[in-house]
């Protein structure tokens, strides 16, 4: 009792501190930001947040990638305007400001924050920048594949946001039932904006032999997957170029993590690889349970990636073999299921593969082999709103009446 109590402390202190004041809190979200970071103090009437979202996407702002923060003024005002007044002086009206990791002003302004004006508050404040950081390093460390790592996330960052402004691309917002079509950029265009982003990734894959290990290849897989590299020629052609080694790398170590995280990421951008193809050429370990294979680090990410694009081939490649084992496995008294809604994150996919390919005799056969081997209630109900959702009355029927017996 007395270790869990020890291990307990630190969680039982951060509760019990006070929370911290608005400017306590201002303070250290700048000193994380040891670059510089841009602030907006908006006004009634002056709501001038998306105006300076807009200036920061043109250069040279956009090469810095400074953060920015927007403070609401006027009679809703955030609890740190009063604060920002205070501190800086601002009496009335918006104002904004660039911003040093010591909460001092580099450079400021009480109009509509415009590009220009942007523009010369950085030739003013003169300040760096993460990537230029990491340029200077790695001339003195060429060897150093965490900083090029490092460096090329920053140049993805970047690159996506001067793509979305070329292209007019809507920025962060929450993914559209249907993705949009690629737009990809004109050569000269393209070369402009991700050369630096492909030359950095070409390196990485090459010194990494296929594919960062360790935390660089956690951090880094992420970011690629974010950005807008489908839209560039010269990142899809680095892919590409690289798909191979990737696969021969798997082919070798079919339990890296991080290697299938980066093929996924590589396989979003170039419009999908199939992943059975290459699943074939990798043989299983001996010994290995039908439910671990693919394996278990890329089956979520894969399933998700492939559902998001309406690929249920794929969906059914990867989940038919493991969802057969399973049941087997329940069957033969080799594993209990148990009584629980995990069942459904296996169930929900394959179904709606199966229905979305009208094979519906293969989707109640592994629907009544579920109600045998899992013993949820929820099964039902749950099965008879996927059919709601694909408008498909007769199966929501017929799957709502279905008995669960469980084993």
């Amino acid at each position: 009792m007395r270790s869990l109590m020890l291990l307990l402390l630190p969680a039982i202190l951060m509760a019990q501190r006070p929370p911290a004041s608005p400017a306590d809190a201002f303070n250290r979200e700048l000193k994380r930001n040891r670059f510089g970071t841009w602030l907006v103090l908006e006004d009634e009437g002056a709501a001038w947040g998306a105006a300076m979202r807009s200036g920061l996407d043109e250069e040279p702002m956009i090469l810095l990638n400074l953060p920015l923060k927007v403070v609401a003024g006027g009679k809703k005002a955030d609890a740190l305007a009063p604060v920002l007044r205070e501190r800086f002086g601002w009496a009335k009206g918006a104002h904004w400001a660039l911003v040093d990791a010591k909460g001092r002003v580099k450079a400021e302004g009480a109009e509509t924050p415009m590009p220009g004006a942007l523009g010369r508050a950085v030739e003013q404040a003169g300040p760096s920048s993460r990537a230029q950081e990491l340029e200077a390093f790695l001339r003195q460390n060429p060897d150093r594949l965490d900083a090029r790592a490092a460096l090329c996330r920053e140049y993805l960052v970047v690159a996506t946001r001067r793509t979305q402004k070329a292209l007019s691309l809507p920025g962060s917002k929450p993914a559209p039932s249907e993705p949009a079509p690629v737009k990809p950029l004109d050569p000269e265009v393209d070369l402009k904006i991700w050369a630096a982003a492909a030359q950095q990734l070409d390196l990485i894959l090459r010194e990494a032999i296929g594919s960062p290990d360790g935390s660089l290849g956690f951090l880094f897989s992420p970011r690629l997957r974010s950005s807008a590299a489908e839209q560039s020629p010269s990142m899809i052609a680095v892919l590409v170029r690289h798909k191979a080694t990737l696969e021969e790398t798997l082919r070798r170590s079919p339990e890296s993590f991080t290697t299938w995280q980066l093929w996924i990421a590589a396989s979003q951008k170039c419009g999908g690889w199939p992943l059975q193809p290459l699943l074939a050429t990798i043989p299983v370990l001996p010994g290995t349970p039908p439910g671990l294979w693919p394996p278990q680090g890329i089956f979520e990410e894969y399933l998700k990636d492939a559902k998001s694009r309406s690929d249920w081939t794929t969906v059914r490649e990867v989940l038919e073999p493991r969802w057969s084992g399973l049941r087997d496995a329940v069957m033969d008294g080799q594993m209990e299921w148990g009584s629980n809604a995990l069942s459904w994150d296996w169930l929900d996919p394959l179904l709606e593969a199966q229905v979305s390919q009208g094979d519906i005799g293969a989707a109640d056969q592994m629907l009544s082999e579920a109600a045998e081997v899992v013993g949820w209630p929820g099964l039902p109900g749950k099965a008879r709103d996927l059919a709601t959702r694909l408008n498909r009355p007769d199966l929501a029927a017929r799957w709502g009446a279905l008995a669960v017996k469980g084993r």
